[in-house]
């Protein structure tokens, strides 16, 4: 006999429910619960979920899934932080968002990173006219560079970024897995329209390597080139982004 507890928010982007899921075979844990509770009270403040508890032959997730289908379209985790991070994310992305799920498809260098968040912002913005996220893209030597994903990348130099997502939610109502990543994209204020400009990017500029993203990046008359000037970082607005790329992205 295994026994459940599940706290479930209602209150997730796209209307999706989240839940976190504790089970044991034998009596649960109060004082494990317990310490969920008081983590989500404290880094959530007063959020609603609501709170169930059943018994099944089996710890698996199936198991809840068989006993009764109310759970069927439940975002399923047993991972704390994620469950509050998902019910507790703003709509607006960050940069940093758009990297780690750009990093879930293959090992790159920071340098490519870099460039492929830049066409990411430049798809998005001319199919949309609005901004993938808020952080400025800058000319560095190296062509565009969003600074806080620089700052937080630098470390690994020209190696590649080997980024592992260790956490995966279950969407049993879509028979699918994804990581958190996809789904804080896919849960961002136009989730869709952004995934599909970044997967479009991806498709189209992943197997370039950095030295040709560069150069396509430097290439004469386009943003990076009209604004550089050596150690200022100056900005790559949105018009010269729309003036240059509706003719090449």
């Amino acid at each position: 006999m295994a026994f459940h507890f599940i706290a479930i928010s209602s209150d997730y982007v796209l209307g999706r429910r989240v839940g976190w899921h504790y089970a044991s075979e034998g009596k649960l844990d109060k004082s494990y619960i317990r310490s969920f509770m008081e983590k989500v009270e404290q880094d959530c403040g007063d959020i609603q979920f609501g709170i169930h508890k059943l018994s099944t032959e089996s710890m698996d997730w199936e198991s809840v899934l068989e006993k009764d289908s109310f759970f069927q379209d439940v975002i399923k985790t047993d991972n704390v932080e994620y469950f509050i991070k998902q019910i507790t994310g703003g709509k607006e992305l960050k940069a940093y968002d758009v990297a780690k799920f750009i990093l879930t498809f293959t090992p790159i260098s920071h340098l490519k990173l870099q460039k492929l968040l830049y066409y990411a912002y430049a798809e998005y913005f001319l199919a949309t006219g609005k901004k993938l996220f808020k952080e400025p893209l800058v000319a560095f030597k190296y062509g565009p560079v969003v600074e806080d994903v620089f700052y937080k990348f630098r470390s690994n130099g020209s190696s590649s970024i080997d980024y592992i997502e260790d956490e995966v939610f279950v969407i049993t109502a879509a028979k699918i897995t994804a990581t958190p990543s996809f789904l804080r994209i896919i849960s961002s204020e136009d989730g869709l329209n952004a995934a599909k400009s970044i997967l479009k990017v991806i498709k189209q500029y992943m197997v370039y390597d950095a030295r040709e993203l560069v150069r396509k990046t430097h290439e004469a008359g386009g943003p990076w080139d009209t604004v550089y000037i050596e150690g200022k970082n100056c900005v790559i607005t949105d018009d010269l982004i729309s003036q240059y790329h509706h003719v090449v992205v």
